[in-house]
């Protein structure tokens, strides 16, 4: 019985295998092949068209880039952040800074070698304080005597700039309990119209052998604050004398500000409110010893 056609050709057929070659002609090939022009498997009008949507796509993308980059600067203010205060990842709370820091480490090392180092840094830190009048008529912790360096370095205390921040006073009539008594007693030694201030206090961590003075008051005026980015601004600053009783030892000095709502949190991991002076006077007394 003969079989049924579906009217399907039946032969077997292959497709036909790539022409052989050297392996050196197989790779030009791939470059180039000159059966259909094609450059790395394209003819040349493909790889124009290619060219002219990759062209025009990523010239679209720059274009929409340029004017969402726009509309973002368009929104901001160069003299104001954004965000500020409590909304903003800086806070409201400002932190407690000193200057000179030390030269490398966390230990300001004060040697007759490095006493340059930092009146040199202090003498471009104040730079710009000198057309302040407040600044011009205070008396001690000068460039004249070397910022007291080596034997009473000074340092100046400053709050770190939020924008818009306004310390809340205290009231001279109820001071906190944990004061220090010297600041207590400064307080109310001034004038009622002095009483808006930001208050600065130092103290030895863990004793109290080392002399501090204040030359130039324990306060920072309120009439700084708050801060708007004004040209030409420059924070107030607390003048701090630190003379260490004996060289060659470590003391670790906290300066704390005290307002209303400015924080205080001592510990050394989430520290605020304060800053810590870690002065190490060097000197040649333990050298004399071994000789």
């Amino acid at each position: 019985m003969a079989s049924k056609s579906n009217g399907l050709d039946g032969t077997e057929w292959a497709r036909a295998p790539p022409p052989s070659g050297p392996i050196g002609g197989r790779i030009a090939r791939v470059f180039y092949n000159p059966d259909d022009g094609s450059i790395l498997g394209r003819t040349p009008k493909r790889w124009g068209i290619a060219l002219i949507f990759y062209t025009v796509f990523y010239a679209v993308l720059a274009i929409l880039f340029s004017l969402c980059m726009g509309g973002l600067f368009l929104t901001l203010d160069e003299n104001k952040p954004s965000y500020i205060l409590e909304s903003s990842l800086i806070g409201a709370n400002p932190g407690v800074a000193f200057r000179p820091r030390p030269v490398d480490g966390v230990i300001v090392r004060v040697s007759d070698n490095a006493t340059n180092n930092y009146v040199t840094g202090l003498v471009q830190f104040l730079t710009p304080y000198e057309n302040e009048t407040w600044f011009t008529t205070k008396s001690g912790c000068s460039v004249e005597d070397n910022y007291g360096f080596p034997e009473s370095p000074c340092f100046f205390i400053k709050l770190n700039k939020i924008y818009g921040w306004r310390p809340e006073y205290y009231d001279v009539n109820e001071l906190p309990s944990d004061m220090p008594s010297d600041l207590v007693e400064y307080i109310t030694g001034l004038q009622p119209t002095e009483h808006e201030q930001i208050w600065v206090s130092c103290g030895e961590e863990k004793s109290n052998a080392t002399k501090i003075e204040y030359p130039w008051g324990m306060g920072l005026p309120g009439r700084f604050y708050p801060f708007r980015n004004e040209p030409g601004y420059n924070s107030p600053l607390v003048a701090v004398k630190l003379t260490p009783n004996e060289s060659n030892v470590t003391v670790s000095i906290r300066c704390r500000a005290w307002a209303k709502n400015i924080r205080y949190n001592k510990s050394l991991k989430e520290s605020s409110g304060y800053t810590r002076i870690q002065l190490q006077i060097e000197g040649s007394g333990t050298e004399e010893s071994e000789m």
